[in-house]
């Protein structure tokens, strides 16, 4: 008797569980005021991809601010990606492809919530984009983007995972003098994303190296002070830099696999599609 309620209750929970569920997918599904506004965006922008969805999204500005994680609608147009808030009045938050720096999923499709991380160079200052959507969305996402992005965009998005990030590091530029001493600038940050190496002080960014650029990676102790943080050093566009920081060896093994990456040739998938967007399917 007792193992039949304890059926019956569980079973009763499941429903609960289940209903509740569906209460918020047509909750957010059937939405009047955004049903409208992707209707008059797509009356007007005529864009190449404009939905709203269980989905969230969340911006974060390096060594800056960042927003909660948000119900959106969003709009992608040749010239424009424009992100709007669900359920609340306020401005879309826009960036043009050029913006753009790179686009990628940490994982691979799952029929459950999918992560697209994007990073965007806006003005002097560097914004990492999250988006959390299920796969059929996701994948109209990512054909939108890829549809505007450059093709060296599409490329890096095709590379093998994981995508490596590392930072923002707290970092000083070092120089050494003719006695082989090291002088220290005041610091900065390193950010190390899959195209770039961003050098920040605090929110604004004072330069991007390329990591196809970036050779002679090395690190090491300093001879004149052995306790102070080590060094990382290496080639980028004709000059040699070095950085100071804390765990540099870590850092200078995350730069070298990063930058070897840029080099590789992306990951294609073993059996095409018809509709030539297999890269969207894994």
């Amino acid at each position: 008797m007792e193992d039949t309620l304890l059926v019956v209750a569980v079973s009763f929970g499941v429903a609960f569980l289940l209903a509740l569920l569906l209460l918020l997918v047509v909750r957010y599904q059937y939405d009047p005021a955004s049903q409208a506004l992707v209707a008059e965006i797509q009356r007007t922008q005529s864009p190449i991809q404009c939905f709203y969805a269980v989905g969230r999204f969340e911006a974060s500005q390096l060594n800056g601010g960042h927003s909660s994680w948000k119900y959106f609608i969003v709009a992608v147009t040749p010239g424009e990606i424009a992100i709007y808030p669900r359920k609340t009045k306020g401005e879309p938050f826009t960036f043009t492809p050029g913006q753009i720096r790179w686009f990628g999923r940490p994982r691979k499709y799952s029929a459950g919530l999918n992560d697209l991380w994007l990073h965007l160079e806006s003005g002097d200052c560097w914004y990492l984009l999250k988006f959390r959507l299920y796969q059929g969305h996701m994948r109209d996402l990512v054909r939108g983007l890829k549809t505007v992005a450059s093709p060296e965009l599409v490329t890096a998005y095709r590379r093998s995972r994981p995508y490596i990030h590392a930072g923002p590091a707290e970092a000083q530029p070092a120089t050494q003098d003719i006695h082989g001493a090291w002088m220290l600038d005041e610091p900065v940050h390193l950010y190390l994303m899959p195209r770039f190496l961003v050098i920040l002080r605090e929110a604004t960014v004072l330069r991007t190296i390329p990591l196809e650029a970036v050779q002679q990676i090395g690190a090491f102790r300093r001879l004149d002070q052995p306790p102070a943080h080590g060094l990382v050093r290496f080639r980028a566009e004709e000059e040699t830099l070095a950085f100071a920081l804390a765990k540099h060896e870590d850092f200078a093994l995350s730069l070298a696999e990063a930058a070897k990456r840029t080099l590789e040739e992306p990951v294609m998938q073993k059996q095409k599609k018809k509709d030539d967007l297999d890269e969207d399917i894994d």
